[in-house]
């Protein structure tokens, strides 16, 4: 699935996004490969060039379906006809899939192309598809094409030998707080299965949406699904037809799709469709503004299993996977402790605490699902209300949870805030789009530079329950920032779409490697090179992705000139730079060589690919221009060197800053310490006994900064005068407390 021309990410434009748009076909080869493969080795030979009379093969029918995905892949892009047919082996200008139980490995396959033909094997029909993916890359970028490209469909000569590290490569996805229609959702699952991530979490439920049919309970998606008015109301929600539909599409691109149907908190959407669900009984809205809710299902009831059996025994008829993940996550007692139902079931129960009552519910479920030869994962909350040992846990906030919980035996997927969570932006500069700021960026390294298991898991018997990353992205920031992201009335929904592109993209491939790489084969430097055609097949598989920043090194001399090398991170791409402080174009100079500039430069810089768009602008910050704003740096203050709670004189040498007649701003910046420092005036003298002028008022810097500068005027400069600045500092609760002094003249 691929969203038309027509709908690119134009929308987003306005927020400084890169946008996809088609590239002029490039040549790739078999270093460009992501996820980096186990073992690849270059053959000699010319390599096997596909034509109209390619014909893919396959062994038996198990083969077939990957075989027919190879040639729906390329197809669009080369023209070439491509008939699938059965074969007993590989046969001159063919591509022949087959099984074979010689091939190990999760996911595994070998690949060998020759001048003549490729031979694809692998032990399963999802391995088959890993193949798939390689084959893609080892052509030129032009095959992400949806329309006919001119070049030359040569595949070069390799053999591959290839499998993941881990068997949970996925993504969760949240449609509740922003319905994604299905159309979107195949489009996504085509994202996945480029980077062979093959687990796609669906975040179905929360206190915002409810958005899967259940036919015994229409009112979940009649009231349920829907919130707000006026351009503000939002609606949708996946029957169960379309949600065959999603799971038959993911099943032939080797991806498992495990819903999340949360309890017991998350779920006002619920509770607003059928109130007995909650404690006290009330009537809800369900909510146009993101809030954790303190409603949760009511524990002491037994209509509220018999509800939650209902909607589970239609969800396992949905998913095949053997996976339910029931969230489990930030659920708040207050109701429970209040409910003479739920304190009625813990004291049957013998339970001692509403943690532990969530520990019931959850198990209770768990051997009602396991019934039904399912499983149950929750986010890393459930691990502490005590669940069974079968319970899979999702460790999100505490690394810790990764630990704990794969040594007491539980399965454990790794979905680290600060390594996964895509809903943050990837960078603090300028031009980000609003995303989650309740936690760090996640850079692209940070996406790349971990390891799904714990180094005190490493190489023990607790290693095995591992099951591997995910990545979350959270549609939050769509009920935050409405007037911003929501789609507007008449205009579609490919600016919403872009936007979940754009999070997702690069990170996706830094997920992708973390998954399937052996770590130790894992190296961000030589990942860098490989993502530079993979930003062309974004572009011409008509994905929105952050374009990257220029790869730069950057050093400054001792004599004060900054020395700049750099190179494009995108295959055809430039870098263009100003040094004026003014924002580079596409007709600015472009960065081609060792570059020396001044002192006193502003080094800003965009890259900007062949078709035109440009990344956000990087400006190198350092110690030499970080403060450039407040003017030139005199001094420091330092820890301890600082009044005590009560003011202390301390000199700054401003001679040579204060060079003419004209008012002077001198500026007050901290920078460290568990102290702000106050700064009740200052005092500007010449040659040590002349009073030049006098600033009297109190201010403070740290934390926040409030009147930190302060205003001299001089009027009787004289050439070779020294200068100094006397000021009455001090730290609010301690001299702990550091910092800059900065002068300019106004």
């Amino acid at each position: 699935m691929k969203l038309p021309n027509s709908t690119t990410i134009r929308g987003l434009a306005g927020l400084g996004l890169a946008l996809a748009a088609s590239a002029s076909p490039l040549l790739a080869g078999a270093e460009d490969i992501i996820p980096l493969p186990q073992k690849l080795e270059v053959a000699q030979g010319n390599g096997f060039s596909l034509t109209p009379a390619t014909t893919i093969t396959y062994k038996d029918n198990q083969s077939k379906a990957a075989a027919e995905l190879l040639a729906a892949a390329l197809r669009p892009a080369t023209g070439f006809p491509f008939q699938v047919k059965a074969a007993d082996k590989a046969g001159k200008n063919t591509i022949h899939l087959d099984l074979s139980n010689k091939i190990e490995g999760i996911d595994g396959y070998a690949l060998k192309v020759d001048d003549s033909s490729a031979h694809l094997r692998a032990a399963t029909p999802g391995g088959l598809v890993s193949g798939v993916q390689t084959i893609r890359q080892l052509l030129p970028e032009a095959i992400f094409a949806s329309a006919k490209q001119t070049t030359d469909w040569t595949l070069e000569p390799v053999t591959i030998t290839d499998y993941a590290e881990y068997p949970w490569r996925g993504v969760m996805l949240d449609v509740s707080r922003y319905f994604l229609n299905k159309d979107y959702v195949l489009r996504y699952l085509d994202m996945m299965a480029m980077h062979k991530l093959n687990v796609f979490h669906w975040h179905l439920i929360d206190d915002c949406g409810w958005r899967i049919e259940i036919k015994k309970y229409p009112k979940l998606t009649e009231i349920g699904s829907k919130r707000g008015s006026g351009r503000f109301f939002h609606e949708g929600f996946y029957t169960q037809e379309d949600i065959k539909e999603v799971v038959a599409y993911a099943a032939k691109l080797n991806i498992e799709v495990v819903p999340e149907i949360e309890i017991p908190a998350h779920i006002l959407s619920a509770l607003c469709a059928y109130p007995h669900l909650g404690c006290t009984g009330k009537q809800f809205t369900v909510p146009d503004r993101h809030s954790i809710s303190p409603e949760i299902y009511c524990a002491g009831k037994e209509s509220t299993y018999e509800f939650l059996e209902d909607v589970m025994d239609e969800v396992v008829s949905l998913f095949p996977s053997k996976w339910v993940h029931i969230g489990g996550d930030e659920a708040k007692y207050a109701r429970w402790k209040a409910c003479p139902d739920c304190q009625a079931r813990m004291k049957e129960h013998g339970l001692k605490s509403e943690k532990q009552l969530q520990g019931y519910m959850t198990d209770r479920i768990g051997k009602y699902l396991a019934k039904k030869d399912k499983v149950i994962i929750g986010w890393a909350e459930v691990l502490e209300c005590g669940v069974d040992k079968k319970t899979g846990i999702m460790a999100w906030h505490k690394p810790s949870h990764a630990s704990e919980g794969a040594k007491e035996g539980h399965p454990v997927v790794s979905s680290l805030v600060r390594h996964t969570y895509f809903d943050t932006p990837e960078s603090k500069l300028p031009g980000e789009p609003p995303c989650a700021t309740w936690t760090p960026p996640v850079s692209l390294k940070m996406a790349y530079d971990w390891h799904p298991t714990p180094k005190d898991v490493l190489g023990s018997p607790a290693a095995k329950n591992i099951l591997g990353p995910n990545g979350a992205v959270w549609t939050d920031r769509f009920l935050h920032n409405r007037d911003v992201l929501h789609d507007k009335p008449g205009e579609g929904s490919t600016a919403s779409e872009a936007y979940v592109d754009y999070l997702s993209l690069p990170r996706f491939a830094a997920l992708a490697e973390v998954g399937w790489t052996a770590q130790d084969k894992r190296d961000y430097a030589s990942f860098l090179q490989r993502m530079k055609p993979q930003y062309i097949r974004y572009q011409l598989a008509n994905y929105n992705f952050r374009m990257p920043t220029p790869t730069l090194d950057i050093k400054r001399q001792s004599n004060g000139e900054l020395v700049v090398k750099g190179e494009s991170p995108i295959k055809g791409g430039t870098i263009r730079y100003t040094l004026d402080d003014s924002e580079p174009t596409a007709n600015s100079k472009e960065l081609t060589a060792t570059l020396t500039a001044p002192e006193d430069a502003i080094f800003k810089a965009k890259t900007f690919a062949a078709n035109g768009d440009a990344s956000l602008t990087y400006t190198h910050i350092d110690a030499t221009n970080k403060w450039r704003k407040f003017g030139t740096k005199i001094g420091e203050w330092k820890s301890g060197k600082v009044g005590n709670k009560k003011t202390m004189e301390v000199v700054f040498d401003a001679t040579g800053h204060i060079n003419q007649n004209g008012t002077y701003l001198i500026t007050f910046i901290y920078t460290g310490g568990r102290e702000r420092l106050d700064i009740d005036g200052i005092e500007v003298v010449r040659n040590d006994t002349d009073h030049v002028g006098k600033d009297i008022h109190h201010g403070f810097t740290g934390g926040s900064s409030k009147n930190n500068t302060y205003k001299i005027k001089v009027n009787n400069y004289e050439t070779g005068a020294s200068f100094k600045i006397k000021a009455q500092i001090y730290g609010d609760q301690g001299n702990d407390s550091n910092g800059v002094v900065l002068i300019k003249r106004q």
